[in-house]
């Protein structure tokens, strides 16, 4: 029930942003947070990157991810981008499920960085866009905080429906096979060592080369994908009830104290606050 939730923690709990970028101007990395990230494009030519998919997108399509899929979006010019994102963190909202409606479905029940993609009718934008504006157009007085909790529920009724739907899309943007092979690598090779020397060796290509393949079709480097991979993995390791010290050497770090400072700069908290977490989620 809603009188169980703390006010405060509504809102704290519901992130709605409204953004208007240059891609020029604004470099987006890669994301892998605690909340499930809804993410409508409103303007640009953007591909959307989540783990080892890379979706092209249009106006209306929505991208959701939860908190274990690295994602960003990849620019393909430099043409005005406008987004709406919407996170929440998923505890919230799981009173509210129905025995025919689960709404965390829609970003549960499915492989690891596929079927993120979900194509809208026209019907169906412009319902979307009602709700967002909605919760953009919210005052903070009373009843703001249950108005945001029910849109947001609106919002996840709406996608999940369209989620069952047996016409979902999965049509993804084409790379390069040596980019495609690459993934692949690192993420079955995540313990292993993964540095620019070592990948060129394995895949005969010069360093600088591979990584401006990487670049071109990513937006973002190898390095720093490797290290999102590594605290996804990390992450992984410690829900199946790993120490933080034996994580460290599973998931590829071959430092400790980085890898606290890594884990704690890219979730927001120290790998053993986070697994201390998870039993309460």
């Amino acid at each position: 029930m809603l009188m169980n939730l703390a006010y405060e923690s509504i809102d704290e709990c519901i992130l709605y942003e409204h953004k208007l970028y240059n891609p020029n101007l604004n470099n987006v990395n890669f994301h892998l947070h605690e909340e499930f990230e809804i993410y409508f494009l409103i303007s640009g030519d953007v591909n959307y990157f989540v783990e080892k998919s890379m979706y092209p997108l249009k106006y209306g399509d929505l991208m959701i991810t939860n908190n274990q899929e690295i994602h960003k979006p990849s620019f393909k010019n430099d043409r005005l981008y406008e987004r709406i994102t919407l996170q929440f963190a998923p505890h919230i909202v799981r009173t509210y499920n129905s025995p025919r409606l689960d709404l965390l479905s829609c970003f549960l029940n499915k492989p690891k960085g596929q079927q993120n993609k979900i194509s809208l009718k026209p019907t169906q934008i412009k319902e979307i866009l009602r709700l967002f504006n909605q919760m953009e157009q919210l005052k903070n007085n009373a009843g703001y905080e249950i108005l945001k909790l029910n849109y947001l529920i609106e919002v996840l009724v709406l996608i999940n429906i369209v989620f069952m739907d047996d016409n979902l899309s999965e049509n993804l943007s084409t790379m390069p096979e040596l980019l495609i092979s690459l993934l692949d690598y690192i993420d079955m090779n995540l313990e292993n060592d993964l540095t620019l020397e070592s990948l060129s060796k394995k895949f005969y290509v010069d360093r600088f080369y591979m990584g401006r393949v990487f670049k071109k079709y990513i937006g973002s480097n190898i390095h720093e994908y490797i290290l999102y991979k590594r605290i996804s993995r990390a992450k992984e390791i410690l829900a199946e009830g790993y120490s933080v010290t034996d994580t460290c050497g599973k998931c590829g770090f071959n430092d400790y104290s980085n890898f606290l400072r890594m884990f704690k700069r890219t979730v927001g908290i120290s790998p053993g606050k986070y697994k201390g977490n998870l039993g309460n989620s």
